[in-house]
């Protein structure tokens, strides 16, 4: 061992003195926080060990006491307080194996952040969900899953679903319920139900076959629609621009056969509020438009006509007061778009009421202008209460129509068929993915019969944008 001079005592003197000046401080701090900090006034739920086979009890309700503030959290930092569970519902307490349970979560904020309140079940958001749990085939275990409840900054708390039993059975078929929103809408969205049947065993026999008849849909406004194929268009309607952060949705589905035999498909969608974010976070009422339709098409003359409904989800008026065009130039291929051209214009329209708006119609002479790719409208304006409100929508080129030149042209068998019968269903020359996307969902292909492929393709429509 290396003997210690006196250089080396002092320095190992020094830091000693400051350890123990640091542990002094410390156990002050920790005295004054004893003193000053307030008693909890509950616990979050502990999680709960998921249950497993038969013997699971059944539970109703599950709720969890006002949650302690953070442990990190300084007096001086505002933070917001985790949100309170006052009960998750469970639809059945005893479910087959796959089968769909609803579950429903009632929750608030104790400082009356309740507008940001979102949710999670599981691997689902939303505050009903669907929720299915599959046993495991070796020794019939199942985990049920929990519930997340968020607010303000992502701030959350956990809860476990109450317990119910998934019995060792599985339904003979099951109702998927997909959606998706309609491109260049604000708020109208696609259904579509598939109805799969559960395999068979060897040697089991077949149950009755499941023949789709009609679907009946079920909408959170209380409407229902009836079709007569596994696909809906509905709008989903918004709440006010300053009610809450998501807006909630459940959609349902029956779907019958020609015997009268019934299954039943859910699904759940939590959808952000842009005009409530935009307003929150920047103070700025968010002006909407919705064109029609919904694709530019270039008339005969050249030019681009489309009508743009203009709406807002606050209260009161919002008076435009400035309206900016902006041209966006096409580049060429080896060189970027020139800078963008910036305007000040007008509108046939001064106010944006409130409710479904008003309709302003605009034009685009895409013959004129060559090279101009896109026209957007910048619009300001001032709401009822005095708030800024900001909005644009833009007027666009279509894309060039197909030809042998500036296309791809289709080999595949069976992406040839379906065009061939696109055109001749919708009796149009040509026909777009989102067509051919439409009529698969609808069924409308079933009874398609493929050829072989053309060695050379005779008028073979491109891939992409339209065929």
């Amino acid at each position: 061992m290396t003997k210690p001079t006196s250089e080396n005592r002092s320095g190992l003197l020094g830091r000693w003195a400051l350890v123990l000046t640091l542990l002094v401080l410390g156990a002050a701090w920790l005295l004054f926080q004893g003193d000053s900090t307030p008693e909890p006034t509950g616990e979050r739920a502990p999680p709960s060990s998921p249950p497993a086979g038969d013997d699971a009890p059944p539970s109703a309700v599950a709720s969890t006491p006002a949650p302690p503030a953070p442990a990190n959290a300084r007096p001086d930092t505002p933070h917001a307080a985790e949100p309170i569970v006052d009960e998750v519902l469970v639809e059945k307490q005893e479910v087959c194996s796959g089968e769909d349970n609803l579950i429903s979560v009632r929750a608030h904020t104790p400082d009356g952040n309740d507008a940001f309140l979102h949710y999670a079940v599981g691997d689902g958001t939303g505050q009903r969900i669907p929720v299915r749990v599959w046993r495991n085939d070796a020794d019939g275990s199942y985990e049920l899953p929990r519930v997340t409840v968020f607010t303000r900054d992502n701030v959350f708390v956990t809860v476990p679903v109450p317990a119910y039993r998934v019995k060792d059975c599985e339904p003979e078929r099951l109702v998927h319920v997909m959606s998706r929103r309609v491109p260049n809408s604000e708020d109208d969205f696609e259904f579509f139900a598939k109805v799969v049947e559960k395999p068979v065993a060897a040697g089991q026999s077949k149950p009755k076959p499941f023949v789709p008849l009609r679907y009946v849909w079920t909408f959170d406004d209380d409407t229902r629609e009836t079709t007569q194929g596994p696909l809906v268009s509905h709008p989903l309607t918004r709440g006010s621009g300053t009610g809450s952060q998501y807006e909630q949705h459940l959609v349902r589905v029956d779907v019958y056969d020609a015997s009268g035999r019934k299954e039943t498909g859910r699904t759940s969608l939590q959808l952000l509020n842009t005009s409530f974010e935009n307003f929150n976070k920047k103070g700025i009422v968010t002006l909407l438009a919705q064109g029609t339709p919904r694709f530019p098409v270039l008339d005969e003359d050249g030019v681009v006509r489309q009508t743009f409904r203009l709406s807002h989800h606050f209260q009161g008026p919002v008076r435009i007061t400035r309206v900016t065009t902006i041209r966006a130039f096409r580049g060429t291929e080896h060189a970027p778009p020139p800078p963008e051209q910036v305007d000040v214009a007008s509108l046939p329209v001064s106010e944006v009421p409130e409710g479904k708006g008003v309709e302003v119609k605009v034009s685009f002479d895409a013959k004129a202008e060559s090279d101009v790719f896109a026209l957007t409208y910048a619009l300001e304006g001032v709401s009822a209460d005095g708030h800024p409100a900001r909005g644009s929508f833009s007027v666009m080129r279509p894309p060039p129509l197909p030809t042998r030149e500036n296309s791809t042209a289709v080999l595949d068998p069976v992406l040839l068929a379906k065009i061939k019968r696109a055109r001749e269903l919708l009796n149009q020359e040509f026909v777009t993915d989102e067509d051919i996307f439409r009529l698969e969902r609808e069924g409308r292909f079933a009874d398609l019969k493929v050829g072989a492929a053309p060695s050379v393709p005779d008028q073979a429509p491109p891939r992409n944008p339209a065929r």
